[in-house]
């Protein structure tokens, strides 16, 4: 596995890749980190007995989220590969173009399934770090927020790149059907980190707990 001063190293090299989408995935393995850690210290104390078995399949799931996004992140500059070796394809002859286009598109197309991937990891990271915000270990409840927080920026991070993918792509319908998902997909997760903000603010803050 690739040492994460391998991989900033890279990340601030001149090269394309890794981009902003393994960059992102990244952002969500911390959160995933953290959605386990407060999950592992929940099941520990005995005042959140109620809780134990919940969070002994969360701190499951997040580690094979966090897993899978790892090789997300892979997969993330392989098919950024994919366009760029697409762009590159000789385009002197009629033929040759149009073969060029097609290759353009479905490149594009795979560029676009991969943020999705992460995306659809982050909000279960989402999802989860919710969870712990309520039922978990309240000392640990920023370390919940800051999951929270890390995930939905992940999911807005690759969905940037599911839009400029999408600029290379002439089919319509599917352009059209992109973007109706990426809106719903970043209003739904926008509404569980309303929802973790406000549970987060009344247990830190005894004046919003009042209202």
């Amino acid at each position: 596995m690739e040492t994460l001063d391998s991989f900033m190293e890279r990340l601030s090299s001149p090269s394309p890749t890794p981009g902003g989408g393994a960059a992102s995935a990244l952002v969500s393995v911390t959160a995933a980190s953290l959605v386990s850690m407060v999950a592992s210290l929940t099941k520990a104390k005995k005042a959140y007995a109620a809780y134990r078995e919940e969070m002994e399949s969360i701190e499951s799931r997040s580690i094979a989220v966090k897993k899978d996004l790892i090789e997300l992140m892979k997969e993330d500059e392989e098919a950024f590969n994919l366009i760029v070796k697409a762009w590159g394809m000789d385009k002197s002859t009629e033929e040759n173009a149009r073969m060029r286009k097609v290759e353009i598109e479905k490149a594009s197309k795979i560029a676009i399934m991969v943020p999705w991937k992460i995306a659809r990891a982050s909000y279960l990271i989402m999802e989860m770090a919710e969870v712990i915000t309520r039922h978990g270990i309240k000392s640990a409840v920023t370390d919940s927020a800051c999951a929270g927080i890390f995930a939905e920026s992940a999911i807005k991070g690759v969905l940037y790149n599911v839009a400029i993918n999408l600029k290379s792509i002439e089919d319509e319908v599917y352009r059209e059907m992109e973007e109706i998902k990426m809106k719903l997909f970043l209003q739904n997760a926008s509404e569980i980190l309303k929802r973790i903000e406000t549970i987060t603010s009344k247990i830190i803050n005894p004046e919003v707990r009042k209202q």
